[in-house]
């Protein structure tokens, strides 16, 4: 989570992330009502926003990140419209981000989304859950860019039931029929090697870690930490999946 109270801690995170063999970053803006988000999410939101978190300290974040990693955004529609689609687009691409991750846009009304992030430059990632019917999730896979987000479970992220505990091997199936080039990462209640290793096994790409990540910075914002906590999560993925998102380093 972007959050202005962390500013000088920010960079050398990263760098840990990077350093643990991470290929990619999710980099939160704060939103006041964040219906995906778990409790460890909404209250780093609700810090964030305290702290005076605004969208200068997201591209801030954004140029720091995108040096060390491909790094894309994940925000609710209201902060985007209310910066202007369009031009919160530009701004996000040109401070180096790679992907618009949206979890409140319907397939439906992200027409226009879709065309805003294209004229930017930036891949809009579009997110099935467990109750995605396959012939929905071809077409969510169809639409989307850079790569797919499959909720692992039902519910919000953090705490609660694990990402192993659904067999998603059909909706990962349906994906990757649709669009075999198209890396399938999953998220939500992902925390352990465990979890990890049972994403690889139902034919996942790769795996979104946010409110496990969060719950250690709330704690300490330590480099070591994070890089000691990460590196068994890469071990567990096997072979990282190619992300096709870029920037990093630009």
């Amino acid at each position: 989570m972007v959050d202005a109270g962390r500013r000088t801690a920010f960079g050398p995170l990263v760098r840990a992330c990077r350093e643990a063999g991470v290929t990619g970053i999710e980099l939160g803006f704060p939103f006041s009502d964040p219906i995906a988000d778990g409790a460890v999410l909404q209250a780093a939101a609700e810090r964030a926003i305290e702290h005076g978190t605004g969208w200068r300290d997201l591209l801030t974040g954004l140029r720091i990140a995108s040096r060390e990693l491909p790094t894309a955004v994940m925000t609710y529609a209201n902060p985007v419209l209310h910066h202007g689609l369009r031009t919160a687009c530009a701004d996000i691409a040109a401070a180096g981000g790679s992907a618009l991750i949206v979890p409140d846009l319907a397939y439906e009304e992200s027409g226009p989304w879709r065309s805003a992030a294209n004229r930017a430059g930036l891949s809009l990632v579009q997110m099935g859950s467990p109750a995605t019917p396959p012939a929905r999730l071809r077409l969510l896979a169809n639409a989307t860019s850079g790569f797919l987000y499959l909720v692992s479970r039902f519910g919000t992220t953090g705490e609660g039931s694990r990402a192993s505990d659904l067999d998603l091997r059909s909706l990962v199936s349906a994906a990757h029929a649709a669009r075999p080039e198209l890396p399938v990462l999953m998220g939500f209640g992902v925390r352990t090697a465990a979890d990890l290793r049972s994403i690889s096994a139902v034919g996942g790409d790769g795996a979104i870690v946010g409110s496990a990540v969060e719950q250690l910075l709330s704690r300490s914002v330590a480099p070591a930490r994070l890089r000691q906590f990460l590196r068994p999560l890469v071990r567990a993925t096997g072979t990282s999946p190619s992300v096709p998102l870029g920037r990093a380093g630009s």
